[in-house]
């Protein structure tokens, strides 16, 4: 009974990768380590397992597909997964070696042997846990017997799609139909006990765990009498009408206000993931800063010396969701810059709605090399601190963009802005089309991830410093 129950699978699913953890601890120990060395009975070794096994409940809690779509993605795919995991685990492994101070306690060659062997436990692991629960929870005996609900022509495109679910342990044990009367016929195997009329009484002669409704949402029906029908008689009732699937995103069910109501969202953020971002952003930001605090020593008074005006620039920039922030950076043009780029925008490269011109007269001596250092960037960590931006987002647009955006450009702002992106690692000196940037920006915000954050953070970084792709 209780292998029916997703969220109890969910948290042995857990448990798996926690055991996994500590094989591959023993493991490593093993390998690295001769028995009579005592090594786990050391208080640094069996800590750190402790704080392992801990991140690897963090590491469960972030990565939401792994779990949810573990039974039913393929080998291939579950390798995937498992090296996620293991990503997430060693960057989570690394910060806290050095943030203890314990990296040079800890035998390297032990750590490397650990992560290793964690991808192959976690990968056998799991598959033979899934392998355990088709067998089991997927059997007639304990497979969650489903009744379907629908229409004469939906019905065998929803069974058809369901036997089709590899790894699935829902058993569509019967069908009602409720446009025609088909009670006592097959629809693709599976009988039709029951019509519009009787549907409740189909539990008398017949075993489901749960009732499956699929229906359009144009078809005319009493969903109310229906639903409260079979959840008199102890019935999980599951529903889905047509335009609930709507290709948008993600769906979620959740409460506003006094109502329950079906939330449309581009992209579904976890509260961990985005708590773990900021966290990144805080500690990277004051990083970045203390950087931005010994180039304003060096060129600030290169700056004032080579151009009239302030070291520092502002201007107004559009961030997440339409609000108005002021972006900072070392000045890298004249003063007039912003009156006389009216003039140039016959000039302009970029095909949209961005202004971008080769050898720009509008820079500053010095302004060249702070641009193509990206030292010009660095106080936007105070930014990225205040919360206006991000170390890693999407471009954010100054108002005279903003305000000729279209309806879909608009989804580019539906997170904070940052520093860097996608579109900046992308060799965005050869990019002059606007449209471009923003395919950019939608593909990051539709396959955000801290892995990938961290991803563009080393290839941005790696840019800066060979100069390639800068612009």
């Amino acid at each position: 009974m209780l292998l029916r129950s997703r969220q109890f699978r969910r948290w042995l699913l857990m448990l798996v990768d926690m055991a996994s953890v500590l094989l591959a601890y023993f493991a490593a120990g093993i390998i690295r380590f001769d028995d009579n060395e005592g090594w786990f009975s050391t208080y640094l070794y069996t800590s750190t397992l402790i704080i392992f096994e801990v991140m690897c409940v963090i590491v469960f809690l972030i990565n939401r597909k792994t779990q949810e779509n573990f039974l039913t993605a393929g080998r291939f795919q579950n390798l995937v997964y498992c090296v996620q995991n293991v990503i997430y685990m060693a960057f989570l492994g690394v910060f806290y070696l050095f943030a203890t101070q314990t990296a040079g306690l800890i035998s390297r060659y032990f750590v490397g042997f650990f992560y290793i062997a964690l991808l192959i436990t976690d990968y056998i692991l799991r598959l033979i846990f899934r392998a355990f629960l088709v067998k089991v929870a997927g059997s007639s005996i304990n497979a969650t017997n489903v009744m379907l609900v629908s229409l004469k022509n939906e019905a065998p495109k929803i069974v058809r799609k369901m036997q089709e679910k590899r790894g699935s342990l829902i058993n569509i044990s019967c069908i009602t139909v409720l446009d025609f009367d088909l009670v006592g016929k097959r629809i693709e195997g599976i009988p039709v006990v029951g019509n519009r009329d009787n549907y409740l009484d189909t539990r008398r002669e017949n075993v489901y765990d749960e009732v499956f409704i699929h229906i359009p949402y144009t078809y005319e029906f009493e969903l109310k009498k229906l639903i409260l029908g079979f959840e008199q008689m102890g019935i999980t009732v599951n529903l889905n009408i047509e335009i609930y699937n709507l290709d948008v995103g993600d769906k979620t069910i959740r409460n506003f206000g006094d109502y329950s109501v079906i939330s449309y969202m581009p992209v579904k953020f976890g509260v961990i993931e985005l708590f773990l971002k900021r966290l990144m952003d805080i500690v990277g930001s004051i990083v970045g800063l203390v950087i931005c605090f010994i180039c304003f020593l060096i060129f600030g008074p290169i700056i004032k010396l080579t151009s009239p005006g302030p070291v520092f620039f502002s201007q107004t920039r559009v961030g997440i969701n339409g609000r108005r922030f002021k972006i900072y950076k070392f000045r890298s043009m004249y003063q007039d810059a912003e009156a006389r780029k009216e003039e140039l925008l016959k000039k302009n490269q970029m095909k949209g709605l961005m202004f971008k011109m080769e050898n720009d007269p509008r820079i500053t001596p010095i302004g060249n090399f702070l641009r193509k250092s990206s030292i010009d960037e660095l106080p936007q960590f105070l930014n990225v601190l205040k919360g206006d931006m991000s170390i890693v987002g999407t471009r954010p647009p100054t108002v005279d963009e903003y305000e000729q955006y279209q309806s879909y450009h608009m989804r580019r702002l539906s997170i904070r802005p940052g520093i860097t992106g996608l579109w900046q690692v992308s060799g965005r000196s050869d990019i002059t089309d606007f449209e471009e940037v923003v395919k950019l920006d939608l593909k990051y915000i539709d396959q955000w991830s801290l892995l990938l954050d961290i991803r563009l953070i080393f290839m941005t970084v790696g840019i800066v410093l060979f100069r390639k792709g800068a612009r």
